[in-house]
């Protein structure tokens, strides 16, 4: 199955604007993550989901420098930006991650990913699995694994404005 990690990011931040784009130690936030999730042994891809707003086209230009594919999408509508991106490379299996995590730790991921591949290849059929919901790692180190059956399944039947916001 095709492991594709799919990395949320834009400018527009509430609480801090262009934090993706601030640096740490000679790199962007934005790079950091990159590097890190891209350094998952059990992904095949990663990809940056921005928005079609002009001011995300930096986020454009510093994930393709880091080695990101791209896709562009709703700003305010998060689950369709997901669901077209994860559509369009043609991904079965979705990793979400938020760009504002430089600290993101890729073994956790794969211990999750190994897990996640194991079950459902002895046909437990997990959608979904997340090291966020009963909180175990320190904030930053967040991760939700789930299948582009049930993303296009939250996709067709989320109808209220939170829904579509908040992927999951």
């Amino acid at each position: 199955m095709k492991v594709t990690a799919i990395i949320q990011a834009r400018m527009g931040s509430t609480r801090l604007p262009g934090k993706v784009m601030k640096h740490l130690t000679g790199k962007t936030v934005l790079q950091h993550v990159i590097d890190r999730v891209a350094s998952a042994r059990l992904l095949d891809e990663v990809i940056v989901a921005t928005t079609i707003s002009p001011q995300d086209d930096i986020i454009v230009t510093e994930a393709q420098k880091a080695g990101a594919k791209i896709f562009r999408g709703s700003e305010d509508d998060v689950l369709a930006r997901y669901y077209h991106a994860a559509k369009t490379y043609k991904a079965e299996i979705i990793v979400r991650v938020t760009s504002d995590c430089p600290l993101f730790d890729p073994q956790i991921l794969d211990e999750m990913l190994g897990i996640f591949l194991k079950e459902n290849a002895n046909g437990f059929n997990l959608d979904y699995m997340s090291n966020s919901l009963q909180p175990t790692f320190p904030r930053g180190l967040d991760a939700e694994i789930f299948t582009m059956r049930v993303l296009t399944k939250t996709f067709h039947e989320a109808d209220k404005d939170y829904e579509r916001e908040h992927v999951t």
